[in-house]
């Protein structure tokens, strides 16, 4: 799957992971309906990225396809036949291990494929849609339920969402439709409205926690509070600033952006520097990574100003610097500034700007204006 943290390094991948934590609740909710007999057609897992939601996904159907009861000698869920209570399987029955495989006959993936020149797709297209019902239409291999689990929904292109719609309407017997979206909002109502949603929270932090100290045990204390705090209860996003020295570069943030208007040059250029590298074959983008923080450092200044509530601090003392740079040039100037070093990040990705100039612009941007040469606030 493509969730950004399902299948993050020194974590199993969504279909092979025996473990969910932080989810129960949903899980309950999927068990009641299975047993109450009021098991919907499609379930519409939502939430934000690297959270679970893949993971909750295979295990749904890893219970479903085993008829959601005990199978074989010992069973499917050991050797009890009280209904479980919990989505856990043993990883080592054949059920469980086809879904891992995903060699499952009744388990059909909906997900974006690569294009011609061997590049993933950035949409699911209206084709990968059709070859996918034209799976689901066939009889169940094993005479039981069908499994069919849609990754990245929010990807569908308006074409193939329209066909999958036309099968959320009129669904194939005995067949369950998990859709996973990391966004929700932009997939259409209509197709929404023929889903049950299933939300899925952020973690907490207790979770992100033990999961990225299993993952990366080496992360240090200091560094492992600092990205639990800019992760937001996404484990995905957690290994990720931790593979990218997420820490270390939003302390860089800090110290360049705390001091505003005031800059100091030196730790300015070597930001830059860091930050507009080329990354090596298989290390996450320095300048996706630092720039996403200095947009996330500008929004909580804003945020702090305008007194809203729940905001902690990320490393000492970053919050009162942010709000006294808000307080100085006020909000609607602060939006304004934001608004314009966005602006010199897309540019830098549509027509390959010089990386370190867009970091040192954005800055001095940050620092007397959006319209430094015209004299702007």
């Amino acid at each position: 799957m493509s969730e950004a943290g399902d299948i993050a390094g020194g974590l199993p991948p969504p279909m092979s992971n025996p473990e969910l934590l932080g989810h129960e609740e949903a899980e309950t909710r999927v068990l009641d309906a299975w047993y109450a007999g009021r098991m919907p057609h499609a379930w519409l897992i939502a939430g934000p990225r690297g959270i679970g939601k893949a993971t909750l996904a295979y295990r749904i159907a890893k219970f479903v396809l085993s008829g959601g009861k005990t199978t074989g000698e010992a069973g499917l869920f050991g050797a009890d036949d009280a209904p479980p209570t919990s989505l856990a399987t043993d990883p080592t029955h054949r059920v469980a291990r086809l879904v891992a495989s995903e060699g499952h006959r009744d388990l059909h993936i909906l997900r974006r494929q690569l294009n011609d020149r061997g590049v993933l797709s950035q949409v699911v297209r209206v084709d990968d849609v059709r070859a996918f019902e034209a799976g689901m239409r066939l009889h169940s291999a094993e005479g039981g339920w069908r499994v069919a689990i849609v990754d990245e929904a929010e990807r569908m292109n308006r074409n193939a969402e329209n066909a999958l719609l036309k099968i959320l309407e009129e669904p194939p017997p005995n067949t369950l439709i998990l859709i996973v979206s990391n966004a929700e909002s932009a997939m259409l109502a209509t197709t929404r409205s023929r889903c049950r949603r299933l939300p899925l929270s952020p973690l907490p932090d207790t979770v992100v926690s033990t999961l990225l100290a299993r993952a990366r045990p080496d992360l240090t204390h200091a560094d492992t509070m600092v990205i639990l705090r800019l992760a937001d209860g996404s484990i995905g996003s957690a290994i990720a600033l931790a593979d990218a020295g997420g820490a270390k570069l939003y302390r860089m943030v800090v110290a360049v952006l705390g001091t505003l208007p005031e800059i100091d040059g030196e730790a300015l250029h070597a930001m830059a520097g860091a930050w507009a590298r080329k990354p090596k074959e298989g290390e996450l983008d320095p300048f996706a990574t630092g720039t996403a923080l200095m947009r996330r450092w500008i929004d909580q200044s804003i945020r702090a100003a305008s007194a809203a509530p729940g905001l902690t601090e990320i490393t000492p003392g970053d919050l009162e610097a942010g709000r006294a740079w808000v307080a100085r040039i006020g909000v609607e100037a602060a939006f304004r500034r934001r608004a314009a070093v966005e602006r010199l990040i897309r540019l830098e990705q549509v027509v390959n700007l010089e990386r370190k100039q867009v970091i040192l612009d954005s800055v001095h941007t940050l620092a007397y204006g959006e319209d430094i040469g015209r004299g702007g606030v």
